[in-house]
């Protein structure tokens, strides 16, 4: 048993709904959150400086003495995750590899959508992975860096929301999925608004459940499953201001969120 941290990374709030998965099967752990808000959006800037700016973040969390380290953030799975299991002497877990395996397994056709940052639509990390799951399959990836945006606005939920996300994801209208996977950890926030496009024929897949499962399947495989309750500590932090921070998140996670700014 191992009552070590868990550490959860983003570039902003997002990847709380990676957290809220990886809790709801694992209560009794305790994490560490650092949202990157100070350099969003990550989905915009190239791959080397995001592989970098992830870095700083898994630093860190070694500083934390954290057991495993999830990258609850695309961009930075896409553009670091390899490199980071070669040199952090803890595992680290991303969410395309997850995702996309629940992508295969949720499509009765093989026609899969994914919606991303323009960072992990241009790695084509789900693409090639899906296809590599199932050679039959075909994916139809598109760029939606407002989605971010919009999130970390606290926009979810209004009107405005709905109209970008009816007008972004018309690319769809015309093809055959039935399968669309929400390839940012801060489009969860927007399912309803998505849902309400692409209809009930097709099937949202939030990369974040797979994730949280794999992450339980590592801990309890390697005995490192905390031993009880008693001990729970969560840390929010954030590279940016932690009162807008701290509301998003109440409002991610439904519970009273209180969050320090990291200067890193």
């Amino acid at each position: 048993m191992d009552n070590r941290p868990i550490g959860v990374m983003d570039s902003g709030v997002g990847g709380l709904t990676v957290l809220r998965q990886i809790v709801k099967i694992l209560p009794n752990e305790s994490y560490i959150f650092v949202g990157d808000q100070a350099n969003l959006p990550y989905g915009q800037k190239s791959s080397a400086t995001v592989k970098a700016l992830t870095k700083r973040i898994a630093d860190y969390m070694l500083t934390q003495n954290v057991k495993l380290f999830v990258i609850a953030c695309n961009t930075s799975t896409a553009a670091s995750l390899e490199y980071l299991q070669q040199i952090l002497p803890i595992p680290v877990i991303g969410v395309i590899a997850p995702g996309s395996d629940s992508a295969v397994k949720t499509s009765a056709t093989g026609q899969i959508g994914v919606i991303a940052t323009n960072g992990t639509v241009r790695s084509g990390d789900y693409q090639r992975i899906i296809t590599n799951l199932n050679p039959e399959s075909h994916v139809y990836a598109l760029g939606c860096p407002e989605f971010v945006t919009m999130v970390e606005q606290g926009l979810a939920g209004t009107q405005a929301a709905q109209v970008a996300v009816n007008n972004r994801l018309a690319y769809f209208s015309d093809l055959p999925i039935d399968t669309l996977v929400m390839g940012c950890t801060h489009f969860p926030v927007l399912s309803q608004e998505i849902q309400n496009v692409v209809g009930q024929r097709v099937s949202l897949v939030d990369p974040g459940i797979a994730t949280a499962q794999k992450v339980a399947e590592y801990l309890n495989k390697h005995q490192q499953l905390s031993v009880g309750a008693a001990n729970i500590a969560n840390q929010f932090h954030t590279t940016g201001n932690p009162a807008e921070f701290a509301k998003i998140a109440e409002n991610l996670l439904n519970k009273k969120v209180v969050a320090d700014h990291l200067d890193i």
